[in-house]
């Protein structure tokens, strides 16, 4: 998916000058391949996630069957891939234009010029790009599965009607944030709370970036 939305970056290097290819890569990234992924992605795991946690609760209300889910994903993904798209778009922006750099200044402390760093750049930027991506990848599609399963979960929940609490988990692991820590420590809180703005449940797509990319927290309900 990566290589697919950066290879019209790849074919514009050694064409232009490294000033007007990085001023162009934000604008030449291709969005389609990851709206298709989006579009796989969300209505798999977030109606998994809700189907999963309908069932828990049922185990103890006696509750009607609810099979919309996917389709519920489905539309929402619709009104919202082009938004977490051009999210992801923005950042792999930044990671190109990181990349071009580092490979300019590696080339020039080893005293090669302008026109020859243009001509070597787009087999350097495959290089480098194949090897970053593979954390990118990783990123992302832990994000977005975190985010579609976690917002099937709260969002079936909450369409049950009982008065509920939830509780932010954090997983144990390293690199836990320390403002998810400090929602962690809230213990059970209302459903509707936000524990900053936009953000009602680990992984939330209407959270800001820096709260959900790479999250790997849970969150725990209780039926009151």
């Amino acid at each position: 998916m990566l290589m697919s939305l950066q290879a019209p970056v790849i074919e514009l290097a050694g064409q232009t000058s490294i000033d007007d290819l990085k001023s162009r890569v934000p604008y030449v990234l291709k969005v389609d391949p990851i709206k298709d992924y989006l579009d796989n992605l969300w209505p798999k795991a977030g109606s998994l996630s809700a189907v999963d946690m309908i069932k828990r609760i049922r185990s103890k209300k006696n509750d009607p069957e609810i099979d919309y889910w996917e389709d519920y994903f489905r539309a929402y993904v619709r009104e919202r891939s082009a938004f977490i798209a051009g999210e992801i778009l923005d950042t792999q922006a930044k990671v190109v234009n990181s990349i071009i750099d580092n490979i300019v200044k590696d080339a020039m402390e080893e005293g090669a010029g302008i026109p020859e760093i243009e001509k070597m750049l787009r087999g350097e930027m495959e290089k480098q790009m194949t090897i970053i991506n593979r954390y990118q990848a990783e990123r992302i599609a832990r994000t977005e599965v975190i985010g579609a399963s976690n917002k099937g979960a709260f969002d079936s929940a909450s369409s049950m009607g009982y008065e509920m609490t939830k509780e932010w988990l954090t997983s144990g692991l390293k690199g836990i944030r320390p403002s998810h820590l400090v929602y962690e420590s809230l213990g059970a809180v209302k459903m509707d709370y936000e524990y900053a703005p936009g953000l009602k449940h680990p992984g939330d797509p209407n959270g800001s970036p820096d709260e959900i990319i790479n999250c790997r927290c849970d969150f725990a309900y209780n039926i009151l």
